[in-house]
């Protein structure tokens, strides 16, 4: 007898052995057999055909009738291959439940990658270097930046637009410096997609595409900013990047809309 191959290697990936996939599908086929009349359409060796029908029926997949000859009759597929699912569902259910549990365990041992960059500088260059790897989305949040710095970044910024990438910020529309006022609207227009406008604080974050992240800071006298002593954290954690990048757009939301030219 002909057995169809996808079938036979289907039943082997639910448990059954070889030789059972085949005296199953067999008896399916065929209907209520002797072992012998199993073991000839299954093409099974009769010198296993006992013990081979012996575990299909302790797994449920065939009953006995008793009788001479003694028969064997094939479980409804679907109620046999139903039940089979259901215990292998549960089954990956709780290999995943405790998998994800010891890799969770695992990753809170893990040191959090993280730099501290000093100056500003330092801190436009590392900005730079995440602009030009963004390839969906540039997130920018906060009132804190300098004047010397926002040329360079203009530069970047429409550079990621120019390979398609959407960039946002939410800002102050101006803030004051130790050098005087700096319009943040009119400096960072046209180099976005889109600004919106939010009473921000003193800081600033910077998230590329979900994945990583800068965090600068900066001491504030008197609604001034310290941007030449700032500092910054940057970090390539996703999942930091990921909660900031939520946050910014529940913000996002909320923040007034200002038409860009």
């Amino acid at each position: 007898m002909l057995l169809d191959e996808k079938v036979i290697n289907t039943l082997q990936k639910m448990g059954l052995t070889y030789y059972g996939s085949k005296a199953y599908a067999a008896l399916v086929a065929i209907g209520p057999s002797s072992p012998g009349e199993v073991a000839r359409e299954a093409e099974v060796p009769r010198s296993k055909i006992y013990e081979v029908l012996k575990r299909l029926e302790e797994e449920g997949w065939v009953s006995v009738e008793r009788g001479r000859p003694m028969k064997y009759k094939p479980r409804r597929p679907k109620d046999a291959i139903d039940e089979r699912k259901a215990i292998l569902y549960s089954d990956i259910e709780y290999a995943a439940s405790e998998l994800s549990s010891i890799y969770d365990r695992q990753m809170d041992k893990e040191s959090p990658r993280v730099w501290l960059i000093r100056g500003m500088d330092n801190i436009s260059s590392r900005m730079v270097d995440m602009m030009d790897r963004a390839r969906h989305d540039i997130l920018l949040l906060g009132a804190l930046y300098s004047p010397g710095e926002i040329g360079r970044i203009r530069k970047e910024m429409e550079r990621a637009r120019k390979r398609g990438v959407r960039v946002r910020i939410i800002t102050r529309p101006r803030i004051a410096l130790k050098e005087g006022e700096l319009d943040l609207l009119g400096a960072l227009s046209g180099a976005a997609s889109e600004i919106r406008l939010y009473k921000t604080p003193f800081i600033k974050f910077v998230v590329i595409d979900g994945r990583e992240i800068l965090i600068m800071f900066s001491k504030v006298t008197d609604d001034v900013p310290d941007v030449e002593n700032a500092i910054a954290m940057w970090t390539p954690n996703h999942e930091v990047a990921s909660l900031m990048q939520s946050n910014f757009n529940l913000m996002w939301e909320v923040a007034s809309i200002r038409p860009q030219s």
